[in-house]
């Protein structure tokens, strides 16, 4: 059996990467925090699929499903593949952010990956006798390489993941298991048509809120642009498939424009020009 783990599969980058390896003959345990969403994706995807019910905070919940998945595996069994991509995302202005919002968003995108990482790793092949070596495969974001304003506690959380992955790739050479980082752009998926009228937002009585409105603007109309969550899914699919991935894998249109430039800029550059652009500098 080719078993994989995926975190958070219920929409957007972990459904579609469910499908398409559950399409191409894998295995997958896809979690979820609602029961309804287990039931939902087990009719759609049927026995191929095996949903596991946790929240990435929930180290206790986490450990139930590490010991489902051996019992599915049965005695020899191996995951061949951990996808770490379960995630939200939170924002505003930094200065107006209570540091509880920083928190939440790093206890699931940080500290939840930990966990399942943690949880995971003996099935991957995290000790000597293993006759078969998984990979782990981080979903990141090209915020983790240059962050963005009023996405400070997304951006932090996936600089994390950066650094964490880079680190635990050394580590695991101990066993032969790899760390892959996929660092998405902006992705087309349903949370696009879910996103908050800006006349609602809790910021529009600050200073920032000209700022947040342009901000706003721009992101919604890059995402409903954005790549198709089954280009991720197939990447991941590759990333399984190949002996020697590459390290990084960065996903994104118009990647001069959106990846590039913004790298090889300067810092003060490049603050200074997404500051004019959003009105919070004088032109």
């Amino acid at each position: 059996m080719k078993a994989v783990v995926i975190t958070g599969v219920s929409t957007g980058i972990g459904r579609a990467s469910t499908e398409v390896l559950v399409n191409a003959g894998y295995h997958v345990f896809g979690s979820v925090r609602k029961q309804e969403d287990a039931d939902a994706l087990k009719i759609k995807l049927g026995e191929n699929y095996t949903p596991l019910l946790f929240d990435v905070r929930d180290e206790e919940a986490v450990k139930r499903s590490v010991e489902q998945v051996k019992q599915r595996l049965g005695t020899d069994g191996q995951l061949i593949g951990l996808v770490n991509n379960a995630g939200i995302g939170l924002g505003g202005p930094s200065q107006h952010l209570d540091v509880d919002i920083f928190r939440k968003q790093f206890e699931v995108n940080f500290f939840g990956v930990v966990s399942v990482t943690n949880a995971f790793l003996e099935l991957l092949g995290a000790r000597k006798d293993a006759n078969r070596k998984g990979k782990i495969i981080m979903i990141s974001s090209i915020g983790g390489k240059r962050a963005f304003p009023f996405l400070g506690p997304y951006t932090a959380s996936k600089h994390a993941i950066e650094g964490y992955s880079d680190a635990l790739r050394i580590e695991l050479q101990l066993y032969g298991i790899d760390v892959i980082v996929i660092e998405p752009g902006a992705v087309i998926t349903a949370i696009w048509d879910k996103v908050p009228d800006p006349q609602d937002n809790p910021f529009i009585n600050t200073e920032y809120a000209t700022a947040l409105q342009k901000f706003y603007g721009f992101f919604i109309k890059e995402g409903k642009k954005g790549l198709p969550a089954e280009v991720i899914g197939n990447t991941v699919k590759n990333i399984l498939e190949t002996d020697k991935p590459k390290t990084r894998y960065v996903l994104v249109k118009n990647k001069f424009r959106n990846f590039i430039l913004p790298s090889i800029l300067p810092d003060r550059k490049f603050d200074k020009m997404i500051g004019k652009a959003l009105g919070l500098l004088d032109r």
